[in-house]
């Protein structure tokens, strides 16, 4: 007898192979391309992300490369494709060209027939001649000079991708060519700096870890006081605010970032400013399958891709117009231009501060929302902790897989005489995978107490 669990599972699978045939290999399932014409198919910028799964026209591509600012990865993806494409065209025909007969060509006219015909110009007359010549070569750089810009100008993103591609083949052609031309002792020696460059680099780290391992200690004041005077005074009692210490940085040695957050209740505009939350309306494909929903939650979707399958948000709400929360409040460094200030401005600073979250104008919403997100970020941690656990961590020489396999899922020996140490250890193993105890103790490190305990304190 056939489960219910069974029966929809084949309901779903059916459902699946009937859009994979009948909307084809890399169409959506609510979204099939228009049929083919002489006229050039424009880009649908009021649909989804789900219509840049599917195959593209050539308008379509041109489009999306002249306006990288909303799909930028697609946009350069798109021009490096095109840019490798015409180099090994143009390789490939200057090598049909070597092994075949030089093509005739129709005769044009040379420069002095021009100088004669057009600007009624002599043989004898050397200076003039030399004088429309040099005026050729200007016109001729100014004209490609204009046309190189205007080309940049319309597809900057020709010009980035150009760049990607230079920079990685001259790294790759320099590391190979410096590897090739060292002798021996040469490569000794290299080993021994990188050795040592290690040590010292672990060295230096573990004095900034160690710098910022406390938890829920100090006075923020004071901290804050040391680092940052001018903002100081701002930390009150009554908004227990906390500041936390990361390690951070592009570069190494590794940058200690510092922000502020507020566990007290802060009064701001948030839902109570004078926005119209009314005007919601449904915006991309409608669906007569899909119910409507809370304002500003989707419906997610499954989308085949070939042979995968991902999900879509389809039927959300146009929230324009809309309350946007913006903190500015992101993670500064812990450098003497904080005392000092620059016209050199952090990354990490504009691109954490630049930062804005959703915030829903209902309360319900929101509590939605949190919840979700912390259930895909504790999903993706235990996906990422079972893949790294997955696989044997250490393989002795000339040991068989399966063996390795084995010791692995049979970690407790309890015939052994050290049985109990390897239950400990399978213990301690398993208590680190309490995500929630994970999540506080990262959230306590490198923090600080709020300001109302250290007055409850004294």
């Amino acid at each position: 007898m056939v489960s219910a669990k069974d029966r929809k599972r084949s309901i779903v699978e059916r459902k699946l192979r009937d859009i994979g045939i009948h909307a084809g290999r890399y169409q959506s399932s609510f979204r099939t391309r228009p049929t083919k014409s002489r006229h050039p198919v424009r880009v649908r910028r009021q649909l989804v992300w789900e219509s840049l799964f599917m195959r593209k026209s050539r308008c379509e591509r041109r489009g999306i490369v002249q306006r990288p600012w909303e799909y930028p990865m697609a946009a350069q993806n798109l021009a490096a494709i095109l840019i490798q494409r015409r180099v090994r065209g143009a390789i490939a025909r200057t090598a049909l060209q070597k092994g075949t007969k030089p093509v005739k060509r129709v005769l044009r006219m040379s420069l002095m027939h021009r100088f004669i015909a057009h600007h009624n110009g002599t043989f004898e007359d050397r200076d003039g001649f030399r004088r429309f010549c040099a005026t050729r070569i200007q016109a001729w750089y100014r004209m490609r000079k204009l046309a190189w810009a205007y080309d940049l100008q319309r597809h900057p993103m020709y010009h980035i991708a150009a760049m990607q591609i230079q920079y990685k083949w001259r790294m790759y052609y320099q590391k190979a060519l410096a590897v090739y031309e060292m002798t021996p002792r040469d490569r000794a020696a290299m080993r021994i700096q990188c050795l040592w460059r290690g040590y010292t680099n672990k060295r230096i780290y573990r004095y900034y870890r160690d710098l910022v391992n406390f938890r829920n200690t100090g006075d923020p004041m004071l901290m804050l006081k040391a680092i940052n005077p001018a903002e100081a005074h701002l930390l009150d009692a009554a908004t227990s605010a906390q500041v936390r210490f990361r390690l951070g940085g592009s570069a190494f040695p590794p940058t200690i970032y510092y922000k502020i957050f507020t566990r007290g209740a802060v009064c701001d505009m948030n839902a109570f400013s004078p926005k119209d939350y009314t005007t919601a309306h449904q915006v991309g494909p409608r669906n007569i399958n899909v119910h409507s929903t809370a304002p500003g939650v989707g419906v997610t979707k499954i989308i085949r891709v070939g042979n995968a399958f991902y999900g879509a948000n389809q039927c959300g709400s146009d929230t324009r117009g809309w309350y946007r929360r913006w903190d500015n409040n992101g993670w500064r460094p812990v450098t003497c231009k904080v005392l000092a200030p620059t016209s050199d401005v952090d990354p990490v600073t504009i691109v954490t501060a630049s930062k804005r979250k959703a915030h829903h104008h209902l309360r319900v919403v929101r509590q939605q929302q949190l919840l979700q997100q912390r259930k895909e970020k504790k999903r993706q941690w235990m996906k990422q902790l079972y893949l790294q656990h997955v696989q044997p961590t250490t393989t002795e020489p000339g040991a068989a897989p399966e063996d390795d396999l084995d010791a692995y899922q049979n970690q407790v020996d309890f015939d052994a005489d050290d049985w109990e140490a390897q239950a400990n250890d399978m213990c301690d193993w398993a208590s680190g995978l309490d995500f929630d105890h994970y999540l506080v103790n990262w959230t306590t490190l490198g923090t600080t107490s709020t300001a109302k305990d250290e007055l409850l304190s004294l």
